[in-house]
């Protein structure tokens, strides 16, 4: 176990991950699943060790994780573990089945990485550190200047909505009212990128959406 033991010493004070991902909405870079196993590799070659991830479904409190295990081992047969869960939710804004079940699988997995492998300084959108940051209170949009109402048809009335600019945006609006968490606002964003960039209606109401998550964001341990 001496000589694992030596090897994880050395890989952590070695292993270097830029946070090369940027996320344009949520304003901050990180650093991906990918990232990690790309930059340890090398290092792992040069211990002459290896890693491995085992995913189970677990419950806790009535509600559904996924639990993974990751394990590191040399070729003299010594193996450490260690285990990190990522909550499986039953269902998420504009993902299936498998990509939920891969969404969660990939959060432990990077967490179980970054806690065995020291990796520091990761703020990702749904760490407790990132949370605090965008709570922070939002500058006030520039009041409008009022405008004096005149009399209109429902006709007319009805071609100066939002939903008559962009006929999605009904469509948009729904699904942002079934979005509760940062990551899935990100993901919906991601989703209608141009939409949002080129009607500022829509944008507008991504970011009314996002200040109300903020405010109801409770951050638990």
């Amino acid at each position: 176990m001496k000589d694992l033991i030596q090897s994880l010493i050395y890989i952590q004070q070695h292993l270097i991950v830029p946070k090369d991902q940027f996320n344009s909405f949520g304003k901050y870079n990180y650093r991906s699943l990918e990232s990690i196993l790309a930059a340890i590799k090398p290092l792992l070659r040069s211990q002459n060790c290896g890693i491995r991830f085992e995913d189970e479904v677990i419950e806790l409190g009535g509600r559904t994780f996924l639990k993974t295990t990751l394990y590191f081992f040399n070729d003299k047969g010594e193996t450490i573990t260690t285990s990190a869960i990522a909550e499986h939710t039953a269902t998420k804004s504009g993902m299936d089945a498998a990509q939920i079940t891969g969404a969660a699988s990939s959060y432990a997995r990077k967490y179980a990485m970054n806690a065995l492998f020291a990796v520091d300084d990761t703020k990702d959108a749904d760490s407790e550190c990132y949370q605090r940051e965008q709570t922070k209170p939002l500058p006030e949009e520039p009041k409008k200047a009022p405008t004096r109402r005149t009399r209109t048809t429902s006709a007319s009335a009805q071609a100066t909505t939002p939903a008559a600019k962009d006929p999605r945006y009904a469509a948009i609006e729904a699904a942002l009212a079934k979005v509760n968490d940062i990551d899935s606002l990100i993901e919906l964003y991601e989703q209608h990128r141009m939409e949002v960039e080129n009607n500022p209606d829509i944008k507008a109401m991504f970011s009314r959406r996002k200040q109300e998550i903020h405010k109801s964001t409770v951050i638990t341990f």
